[in-house]
């Protein structure tokens, strides 16, 4: 499989395994070794890690099939003899059937076989996904669901200044591979709360709640607000990088469970204190992203 692209000409010069990783959506060290196993070429020729790509230049990735997250990317965020929190990356499935590796695979090898997964993330979503030891366990995670006592805490950079957003458009899920937001109102366990963490540039950081989630349900109402989501290549223009949607925390009775993203506009201390005084309006702090991809005050 290859990947094929020429460096925009609205950014700075950087180190050529930066440059794949803002395109890709992998991590830094896969693409070092991308580069390292001679798969990567600038202009028709090989580079070194550390090369500088500039405005205009031609990018070719000829990625082998082992490019793609597999269970090695996989973590056991927290468990108990219950439940087990896990990290999936963006572009690993979460269940069998969609593709050669997804994360129902890994159980096994985590500890966690005949373990049952509770909820799915989309493919290019990352984040945490729920795990139940047994069907007791299953059963009292759908009620308190259902009684919205599961509250699910997501990170989203989005197009353009969002102060705050509150969708609650009823989705039309008929198994098309872009879903439909209706004017009719939804049941409030599938309303999409946002409020805004920083200002990214020109873009918005968001902490997303929702209690119940329809598919694609945070992407779709932030689109439909005009606020499509960076990377979105359903409900977006699709920018290289990866899809910047990720499901931060998760809270229920007895249990709970955090991982955050490793993109540089993150503070952990300000998304948890907006977590803390969420229904609260405020104004979200400036921030800027620099050439060197470190988010500044």
């Amino acid at each position: 499989m290859t990947n094929s692209f020429f460096y925009s000409e609205d950014l700075p010069p950087v180190r050529l395994d930066k440059a794949l990783a803002r395109q890709l959506g992998f991590g830094v060290r896969r693409c070092r070794a991308l580069i390292e196993a001679g798969h990567v070429l600038v202009d028709d020729r090989p580079c070194a890690k550390g090369a500088l790509v500039r405005p205009g230049q031609h990018v070719l990735v000829s990625m082998p099939e082992d490019a793609a997250p597999t269970c090695h990317d996989v973590r056991l965020v927290t468990r108990n003899e219950s439940f087990a929190a896990l990290f999936k990356p963006g572009g690993l499935h979460t269940v069998a059937g969609r593709g050669a590796s997804c994360l129902e695979s890994c159980l096994p090898g985590l500890g966690l076989e005949a373990w049952e997964l509770l909820n799915r993330l989309d493919h290019l979503t990352s984040g945490l996904v729920l795990a139940a030891g047994d069907q007791q366990s299953a059963a009292a995670y759908k009620t308190w669901q259902d009684a919205g006592q599961v509250r699910k805490w997501y990170l989203a950079l989005a197009r353009g200044v969002v102060q705050g957003l509150d969708s609650r458009e009823r989705i039309l899920d008929d198994k098309r591979r872009v879903v439909r937001v209706t004017t009719e109102e939804d049941e409030p366990l599938r309303w999409t709360r946002a409020r805004a963490v920083c200002q990214v540039g020109d873009d918005t950081l968001l902490l997303v709640r929702i209690l119940k989630g329809r598919r694609h349900q945070i992407r779709a109402h932030l689109a439909h607000a005009g606020h499509a989501l960076i990377g979105d290549p359903v409900y977006g223009a699709g920018e290289p990088g990866g899809l910047y949607l990720h499901h931060w925390r998760l809270e229920m009775p007895g249990f709970e469970a955090a991982f955050l993203p490793d993109w540089p506009c993150v503070d952990h201390e300000l998304v948890e204190s907006l977590a803390s005084d969420f229904d609260s309006d405020r104004d979200p702090p400036k921030f800027r992203i620099l050439p060197s991809g470190e988010a500044k005050p």
